[in-house]
């Protein structure tokens, strides 16, 4: 009589098909929707057991390396960005998360080193986020950051200048990754 129920050995267990096929991924390649439900419930064979086993085990080290950050600010990631602006007249992007990669701007602030007063936007992906800043000669000014303001690879964080000269404007931007 068979033991379907019985967990197999660690030493005795031969490698899967399916660990066989995910053996050179790593976490980092594995997205979140690859992980769905298609279809209706389950019966497997015996057969299955082992494979099944190493989905769960896959599912379990994603979710131990991304769920626990899923949606909030990741510790130790927090930075400061500084670009200098080469062309203020159009809306020029000052911080592009590549990738999958999410940013929570923390703060926002324009250096001005020249003799003229300057005014500028803040836009996500050429939407004004905020209201109109004016820096004085020699000095910096923040804009006014929402708590939710995120960018991400297709919403980059941008700057219009309205007036001032572009090569005398040094944005700096405050942000931590979030976790997706």
């Amino acid at each position: 009589m068979e033991e379907f129920d019985k967990e197999p050995q660690p030493e005795a267990e031969a490698v899967t098909q399916v660990r066989n096929q995910l053996r050179l991924q790593d976490l980092a390649t594995v997205d979140a929707e690859s992980f769905s439900t298609v279809g209706g419930r389950l019966f497997p064979d015996s057969a299955a057991v082992p494979d099944l086993r190493d989905l769960v085990s896959i599912v379990d080290s994603w979710r131990a390396s991304h769920a626990v950050a899923y949606g909030g600010c990741i510790s130790g990631t927090d930075s400061v960005t500084n670009h200098q602006v080469q062309d203020g007249a159009t809306d020029e992007t000052v911080l592009a998360p590549t990738g999958s990669q999410l940013h929570q701007i923390q703060a926002v602030s324009i250096v001005n080193s020249g003799p003229q007063p300057m005014t500028a936007h803040l836009l996500v992906s050429g939407v004004i986020v905020g209201d109109i800043l004016t820096i004085n000669p020699t000095e910096k000014a923040g804009f006014t950051i929402s708590n939710s303001l995120t960018v991400g690879a297709s919403t980059p964080l941008q700057i219009n200048l309205v007036s001032g000269t572009a090569a005398d404007a040094l944005v700096k931007i405050a942000s931590i990754l979030v976790g997706v």
